[in-house]
C-alpha cells in the first residue's frame, strides 16, 4: 500500500491548501474592516460633540457613547475573525495607533483651546483612517 502522493497529486493538494489560506485571508478581513469602521464613527462623533458642545458633562456622555461602540465592534472582531495573521495584526496596531493619537490629539486641543477646529480635523482623520487601513486589510 503506497501513501506517496504523485507529483500530481502533490500539486493539487498544494493548490488546494493556498486556495482555502486565501479564502480564509479574506473572511478573515471583514470583521477587521467592520471593527474599523464602527470605532472609527464612534469616535468621531464624540470629537464632533467636544468640538460643538460647551458643557463638560454633556461632553463626556456624548463621548462615552461613541467608546461604547468599542464593544460590539470588539465582540464582532473576536467572535468572527478565523485567524490571526500577522499582517492583520500589524494593520490593527498602527491603526489603534493611529485612532489613539488621533483622539488624545483632538481632546487635548480642545482642552487647551475650546472652541478651535481641532477635534473636527482629528474626527476627519478618523473618517479618513478607517477606509484607508481597511483597504490594507482587504489587500492580501
Amino acid at each position: 500500500m503506497n501513501t506517496t502522493p504523485t507529483p500530481e497529486q502533490a500539486n493539487e493538494f498544494l493548490a488546494q491548501a493556498e486556495a482555502s489560506q486565501t479564502q480564509a485571508r479574506a473572511n478573515d478581513a471583514w470583521p477587521l474592516v467592520t471593527l474599523f469602521f464602527a470605532l472609527s464613527a464612534g469616535l468621531s462623533v464624540g470629537l464632533v460633540a467636544v468640538g460643538l458642545i460647551e458643557d463638560n458633562t454633556t461632553q463626556l456622555i456624548i463621548l462615552g457613547a461613541g467608546l461604547a461602540w468599542l464593544v460590539p465592534a470588539l465582540v464582532v472582531y473576536l467572535v468572527k475573525a478565523l485567524s490571526w495573521s500577522r499582517r492583520s495584526t500589524a494593520v490593527l496596531i498602527v491603526w489603534l495607533a493611529v485612532i489613539f493619537v488621533g483622539f488624545i490629539g483632538g481632546i487635548m486641543a480642545d482642552s487647551f483651546a475650546a472652541g478651535g477646529p481641532i477635534p473636527f480635523f482629528a474626527a476627519g482623520l478618523l473618517w479618513i483612517a478607517a477606509p484607508v487601513f481597511s483597504l490594507l486589510a482587504l489587500r492580501r
